[in-house]
């Protein structure tokens, strides 16, 4: 069968119910042909993404564009700090290949353009490659984030998405004290066949009062290597009181570590954030022990200006859908109660969590990346064409 009409096939929505079960499914899958990603292909999905979001905010429009798609509750590590619990998630069932399926096919309805694939740990599903290779087909944008440990196994099912992230701490001794024993030299050996396979590489960073101080060996890592750093402050969070509070940095900590990577990004290092964002925790308006987000209700006009607030634009433009079905807005509002797809459909559950949503400004470093692109901020969008552009002249066949 010539390829452009496999294509037409693959686009066209296909009924999962007429097949009698998932082995059926991926037998399918693995007729599909293999997405052979490139530099010009990659550039349009991120090209689209972005005239999606002026799109949406020039006619007032609130869609799902992005969305964090947690594919499965279990990881095979069990970070001290994991807001999910994943890797005690022992009883909760995992989607099935249709029911995954059927989730991407309705994102795609809904207008959804970029599709971050999260755990838990995504490798360990079985037909994690075929998921992939589907997903690239229907024309998404896709961002895959990864603890590393089985990339030297599935590195072909990898290879046409278009970033990995993975996750590291900082030094061998700190990254696994956080994460687990031999974790550090997974990520590193991850980091090099990423790279030689030519996919760009993010390293995300959790830093707690352990790692702090391991900013600048981050920092001359992703020089060395070549790759991009994306620091996260860890916050309390219900499932971390019992747990690991203790990692947790105070308020002034957490104001001059964020100072001392906006002096790494000036320095030159491969820093992700914009100063704007990282401008904006570090000028948070009250103590960052008190509260790391504002409602619409608690915030003044004032105090956004004089602090220069980023506008929040999850529950708008961007959602997470856990692998329990539970659609949030985003990690720091992880509710047990949230509306869950499973009751309510991927619409149903999308459009209560669209209505419930009442955060207005944050201090999450990543989320506010994302948010003051999608509120066009001509330094953030300069920004994020600037790695985009990077990322996209990486990808080779």
């Amino acid at each position: 069968m010539p390829f452009w009409l496999q294509k037409i096939l693959i686009m066209k929505k296909t009924d999962w119910d007429e097949f009698e079960n998932d082995a059926e499914i991926l037998d399918y899958l693995k007729s599909l042909p293999v997405y052979e990603n490139s530099s010009t292909k990659s550039a349009f999905y991120r090209a689209l993404f972005f005239l999606s979001v002026l799109y949406c905010r020039f006619f007032k429009l609130d869609k799902p564009l992005f969305i964090v798609l947690v594919t499965n509750n279990r990881c095979n590590l069990n970070c001290i700090y994991c807001y999910g619990n994943y890797g005690e998630r022992k009883d909760y069932k995992d989607y099935s290949t249709k029911e995954l399926l059927k989730v991407i096919d309705k994102l795609k309805d809904l207008g959804t353009r970029l599709i971050t694939m999260h755990g838990g740990e995504s490798l360990l599903r079985n037909d994690i490659g075929e998921i992939i290779n589907y997903v690239k087909h229907k024309g998404f944008y896709v961002g895959f984030n990864t603890n590393g440990y089985l990339v030297s196994k599935k590195i072909d099912q990898l290879r046409c998405v278009d970033t990995i992230c993975l996750s590291l701490d900082g030094t061998e001794t700190i990254n696994d004290k956080n994460r687990g024993e031999g974790c550090y030299n997974k990520v590193m050996e991850a980091i090099d066949i990423i790279k030689k396979n030519n996919v760009p590489c993010v390293i995300s960073a959790t830093l707690t009062k352990d790692n702090m101080q391991d900013m600048e060996f981050l920092a001359e890592l992703g020089l060395s290597k070549d790759v991009m750093i994306q620091y996260s402050i860890l916050y309390n969070s219900p499932g971390l009181k019992d747990r690991s509070s203790n990692l947790v940095m105070n308020d002034k900590e957490i104001r001059d570590t964020v100072s001392k990577i906006r002096h790494l990004r000036k320095e030159g290092y491969p820093i992700y954030y914009s100063d704007n964002v990282l401008n904006a925790t570090i000028n948070w308006p009250v103590s960052h022990d008190e509260k790391e987000f504002f409602t619409e209700k608690e915030v003044t006009k004032k105090m956004a200006k004089d602090t220069k607030l980023v506008v929040c634009y999850h529950g708008k433009l961007k959602y997470q859908i856990d692998a329990d079905g539970r659609v949030i807005t985003c990690w720091a509002q992880d509710h047990k109660n949230a509306p869950n797809i499973k009751d309510l459909g991927v619409t149903g559950a999308i459009k209560k969590c669209h209505d419930d949503n009442e955060c207005k400004h944050c201090v999450f470093l990543a989320n506010n990346e994302h948010n003051a692109l999608m509120h066009l901020s001509p330094r953030n969008i300069l920004n994020n064409l600037r790695i985009q552009i990077l990322h996209a002249i990486k990808i080779k066949k």
